[in-house]
C-alpha cells in the first residue's frame, strides 16, 4: 500500500454508525460478504464511528448491503460510495482521520 491509505482503491466506502457495538456488527458483516479493505475507523463524536473501506465498485456495494442488512434491528447507519475519488476527496479524508 502507498503512503497515501487511500490512493490504492478505486472504490471508497464510508460508513458511520452510532456506538462500538454497531461498528462490531457492521465490520464483521462486511468482511465475511465482500473482498474489501479496511483504511481506518474513527469516533467522531456524540458516539459515532467511522468506518473507511476501499476495494472494487462490486465489492464495495455487496458490504455497503451486508452492512444495513446486519443493522436492519432499527439501529442507524449511513454510508456514502466515492467511486474513482478526486484527489481532493482523497485528500480531505486523509486530513479527517489524521485529525
Amino acid at each position: 500500500m502507498t503512503e497515501d491509505k487511500y490512493a490504492d482503491f478505486p472504490t471508497l466506502l464510508v460508513l458511520e454508525v452510532t456506538g462500538m457495538l454497531d461498528a462490531a456488527v457492521v465490520v464483521d458483516a462486511i468482511f465475511k460478504a465482500a473482498d474489501i479493505s479496511l483504511i481506518e475507523s474513527l469516533r467522531t463524536g456524540g458516539g459515532r464511528i467511522a468506518i473507511w473501506a476501499g476495494g472494487e465498485l462490486s465489492a464495495i456495494n455487496t458490504a455497503t448491503d451486508a452492512a444495513y442488512l446486519a443493522l436492519a434491528d432499527s439501529r442507524e447507519a449511513r454510508s456514502c460510495i466515492f467511486t474513482l475519488p478526486s484527489d481532493v476527496v482523497r485528500e480531505f479524508m486523509s486530513m479527517s482521520v489524521s485529525a
